[in-house]
């Protein structure tokens, strides 16, 4: 004789039923999302089917995308082949929703859109079982869009990241192609300079010495004579340097500490006090050493405009792979977060970071009123080779 088992008995089954069916909800949440976490985007969507498909008992799915245009795509599948195929033809729904499939290898499918931030449907989860079977209750059918709800939020991301790495890569293109197109126009000033004025007044020069030498010239118009030659030789060495500046030999020749070192002659004729810490002399890669030399040309020009006296350092060496160089001097220093007044060097420092940046490297700047500026840029992967653009 069978006794049917008190309703406190069926009352506990009942509940422990419905725990495990909590906790299988909850693992497939939890699961899912860590999961997901750890996957490139291509392959989150093969995952999200294949747990969808093992919690609910289904036969496979597919996921569809939507492109600009608005046609859908299959972006990836789980199950037999015939399966898949004819659920990438059934309608999406705006919400989840079981329904019949009246074709011949789906009689139930299980449609879960996927949401964009905005609210807007662009793409969406099919499950599908090829025979009759008792689809999911409304708790697991909640609990498979929130899954759907983690896809969408996990592929969006990996679009806007991919948006974001495609315009940051075209940003640098183009700062790439603004300081190439800057040094070009550079170099060409230089020797328009160097063919053009440099020689016109090495030649007026010329001339002017060789007439202060004229044995008819009295000693009034000699006297007369001095500060005009004096003048030209002063405008000789002025061209000299510019043509120094904009393209400096130095560098292409010898490398970036002896061009440096030229540059930090015009503190030392000032009476300064220059000191290398380090002075590494092993050639790095052309971008490197242009892009160095630019950042320490500007701290350079920097201290010449702001620093009336004080010691000034530099050191540059060779760490592992990466190059860093280090200007510091002694003057007044400013607060960095203090906006710079126009023509005071503020674009400066923006074009010394844009430069390591474009190499991959990080520049500082420290500096306090009252006790001097620090300048500090590394650039990695900086030695040269056979390879080196």
């Amino acid at each position: 004789m069978q006794h049917t088992p008190p309703d406190s008995v069926l009352a506990l089954r009942a509940d422990y039923r419905q725990a495990e069916s909590r906790a299988a909800r909850l693992r497939l949440l939890v699961e899912s999302g860590r999961a997901l976490n750890a996957l490139p985007a291509a392959e989150s969507g093969a995952l999200a089917l294949q747990r969808a498909c093992s919690f609910c008992a289904m036969d496979g799915g597919v996921l569809l995308l939507r492109h600009a245009d608005g046609s859908p795509s299959r972006s990836a599948g789980f199950g037999p082949a015939a399966l898949q195929q004819q659920l990438a033809t059934l309608p999406w729904q705006d919400a989840a929703q079981v329904f019949a499939a009246p074709l011949p290898e789906v009689a139930l499918a299980l449609c879960l859109p996927l949401h964009a931030a905005s609210g807007e449907v662009f793409g969406a989860l099919l499950l599908g079982n090829a025979s009759a079977m008792r689809g999911p209750d409304a708790e697991d059918l909640e609990a498979l869009q929130l899954l759907a709800t983690l896809l969408a939020g996990h592929l969006h991301n990996s679009q806007l990241l991919a948006a974001l790495s495609l315009r940051e890569r075209s940003m640098s293109e183009l700062v790439h192609q603004q300081m190439t197109a800057q040094e070009d126009e550079r170099a060409r000033v230089a020797y328009d300079l160097h063919d053009g004025l440099a020689q016109t007044l090495a030649g007026l020069h010329q001339h002017l010495q060789g007439f202060a030498q004229h044995r008819q010239l009295n000693d009034e118009l000699r006297a007369a004579l001095a500060p005009i030659l004096q003048l030209a030789q002063r405008s000789m060495g002025e061209t000299r340097q510019a043509i120094s500046g904009l393209r400096p030999t130095l560098l292409d020749d010898f490398g970036l500490a002896p061009a440096l070192d030229r540059e930090l002659d015009r503190l030392r004729s000032q009476g300064r006090q220059v000191q290398w810490l380090r002075r590494d002399m092993q050639r790095l890669r052309p971008a490197v050493e242009i892009a160095l030399f630019r950042i320490g040309q500007e701290a350079i020009n920097n201290i010449c405009k702001h620093t009336a006296s004080g010691a000034v350092s530099l050191d540059l060496h060779l760490d592992d792979d990466t190059a860093r160089l280090q200007v510091e001097d002694r003057g007044p220093g400013f607060a960095i977060t203090q906006k710079p007044d126009p023509g005071e060097g503020g674009m400066g420092l923006v074009a010394m970071r844009e430069r390591c940046l474009l190499l991959g490297g990080q520049f500082t700047c420290h500096s306090q009123p009252g006790q001097g500026t620090r300048v500090l840029a590394s650039i990695p992967h900086a030695l040269a080779d056979e390879d080196s653009p």
